[in-house]
């Protein structure tokens, strides 16, 4: 119902569900989020809305806050916030601590060793052998993802138009070790990018340059990003095809209720109701 709308549309709509529902709103910025909240979410005190998109979120919260609409709440990506100046901050608001949340799932204790234990077991895949562990997992999708999180970064901190959005991650990859190739990389974005204009090797430049600053690597990558980084890695190291959507669809399946508490979203939006979380989660 709340599909495709603008901010004012999606505030609209979230008005006239107040009229037959007492219960708090939960913003969140689309489906992979509901994947991850609704099943440990307090349901007869709190229902999730769905903004399918950042900005629609933006403008619909912008407008509850300034018209005093009670009991609405959000739980929003971190993106660029506190890196880029643009972001909406609100104590109603809670943001993930890394660029998304399938960022987040990424990092959650055993997720992704359930990943690849689904799927990749045919191929040789066991927990616990060489180049199978959590760590090395994780070490392996990052480097492939890092650089294209710091060209995203500084495509939208220097307004260079740059089309990253379901970037093609398969194609800057050098398959021989899993690394990518800036040069690609480069090309690829300039390429795809119609309203970008800009010299391939000066972004070259800002990219290497940008990257060396950087400690926390992490924060740079998405989670989108790195589910397609870890289809590469399926199927170079264990010769298994998967499509990055059945590894998100996968991972958030994995996040049952023990480690959904190592969110911090979980714990900083018990801000809301003097730190009592079970006011928003339910076992």
């Amino acid at each position: 119902m709340f599909f495709n709308l603008t901010g004012e549309e999606l505030y609209a709509e979230m008005i006239m569900q107040r009229t037959n529902d007492s219960r708090s709103f939960l913003v969140v910025e689309g489906d992979g989020d509901i994947a991850v909240f609704d099943k440990h979410l307090a349901q007869d005190r709190f229902t999730i809305i769905p903004a399918h998109g950042k900005k629609t979120a933006h403008d619909a919260l912008s407008l509850a806050f300034s018209d005093n609409f009670a009991g609405i709440y959000s739980i929003l990506d971190r993106d660029w916030l506190n890196l880029i100046p643009g972001g909406l901050e609100d104590t109603r608001i809670v943001h993930t601590d890394r660029y998304d949340m399938d960022m987040c799932v990424f990092f959650l204790s055993g997720v992704y060793v359930s990943v690849a234990s689904s799927f990749c077991t045919r191929g040789g895949y066991r927990v616990g052998s060489e180049g199978c562990s959590e760590e090395e997992i994780r070490d392996i999708c990052l480097s492939m993802t890092f650089p294209v999180g710091v060209l995203r970064f500084i495509s939208e901190r220097d307004k260079l138009g740059l089309r990253m959005r379901d970037f093609p991650l398969h194609e800057v990859v050098d398959k021989s070790d899993l690394s990518i190739n800036l040069d690609l990389l480069v090309s690829v974005a300039i390429d795809r990018s119609k309203k970008a204009s800009i010299d391939p090797q000066f972004l070259k430049n800002s990219l290497a340059a940008e990257m060396v600053r950087i400690d926390d690597r992490a924060r740079y990558c998405s989670g989108h990003d790195v589910a397609r980084a870890f289809v590469i890695l399926a199927r170079e190291r264990w010769s298994t095809t998967v499509s990055a959507d059945s590894v998100e669809r996968t991972a958030r399946a994995a996040v049952g209720w023990e480690i959904f508490r190592e969110l911090s979203v979980y714990n900083d939006s018990g801000q809301w109701f003097g730190g009592r979380t079970e006011m928003i989660w339910a076992a």
